[in-house]
């Protein structure tokens, strides 16, 4: 193979792992505000949910719900489902 060929085929290789990483990017992206709208409807709608966030940012005033945790209703209250923040967790 000359060195045109042998060019072409690294460019197009490094293409295609740019692509693959947009595509990744993209999926994360659209994953979180799925997960964010999920959270703004959950709490928009549930006075529990609002009280709840309301604690946590007055303890954690940089923290996002959707992003940096999640909310989730079980039964008649609404708790933490997940916690993705260095921050120790309120109860």
């Amino acid at each position: 193979m000359d060195n045109l060929t042998v060019s072409a085929i690294v460019i197009a290789i490094l293409l295609i792992i740019v692509v693959f990483v947009l595509m990744k990017q993209k999926a994360d992206a659209d994953r979180k505000i799925s997960r964010m709208t999920q959270q703004f409807t959950l709490v928009m709608n549930n006075d529990k949910a609002i009280a709840r966030c309301k604690r946590i940012h007055d303890k954690y005033p940089n923290l996002c719900a959707g992003i940096d945790f999640i909310l989730k209703v079980k039964g008649d209250d609404v708790e933490i489902d997940e916690w993705n923040t260095d921050q120790p967790r309120p109860d």
